[in-house]
């Protein structure tokens, strides 16, 4: 039953998608099939194989224990801030981006980051026949989140059509700032955020 339920959700969404599309014989089927078939293999190989399952948990666990890392930081120069009952949001979700959002640039600098945006976004491309951009730009806004990618892209989201800048701007508001990916570990099972998150954008 969970598994009609799901069916049937994906159904209406390309029946809205459609519906609502002023150019409906120009919609590209092929890049539309690859990248469901894509959204539920990634869903079934991070769900459902222990080894799927082992790189979610790693990479929660990394998420955690930089946020943790974060805390010490706060901790070191307002003690009384941390090591509270309930920590106010400004310590909880603000400061810890002073931390996480120069480990990706530092990441971004030494090409590190750029590397594996480059060939995932070929890879992403060459499945789907989708344009390379819209390919590059779902990878930087998986690692980067919404606002640093649209800062590195601002050059090329100049000169993209209208049409081009509605998926773009739906990738946008599928995802964000990778330094609340660590905030909200807090809230929830780690988990659920990083299987969400290249789900969210292959949905888009």
């Amino acid at each position: 039953m969970y598994f009609v339920i799901n069916l049937i959700g994906v159904l209406v969404f390309l029946a809205v998608g459609v519906l609502l599309s002023k150019k409906r014989k120009d919609i590209h089927w092929h890049g539309v099939g690859s990248l469901l078939v894509l959204n539920v293999f990634i869903a079934w190989f991070l769900t459902s194989f222990p080894i799927g399952r082992d790189i979610v948990q790693g990479a929660a666990a990394g998420f955690t224990w930089l946020v943790s890392v974060a805390y010490e930081g706060i901790a070191f120069a307002f003690p009384d801030w941390v090591h509270v009952p309930q920590m106010n949001f400004f310590t909880s979700a603000l400061l810890p981006i002073l931390l996480v959002v120069p480990l990706f640039d530092i990441l971004t600098y030494i090409g590190l980051l750029p590397f594996i945006i480059k060939w995932i976004g070929k890879a992403l491309a060459f499945l789907t026949h989708e344009p390379k951009f819209e390919s590059f730009f779902a990878i930087e806004m998986m690692f980067l989140g919404n606002t640093e990618a649209l800062a590195v892209s601002s050059l090329q989201l100049k000169r993209m059509k209208a049409d081009r800048c509605l998926t773009l701007a739906m990738m946008s508001m599928s995802c964000v700032t990778a330094a609340l990916i660590g905030v909200y570990t807090k809230m929830m099972p780690a988990e659920f955020i990083l299987t969400a998150v290249p789900l969210n954008i292959i949905n888009a």
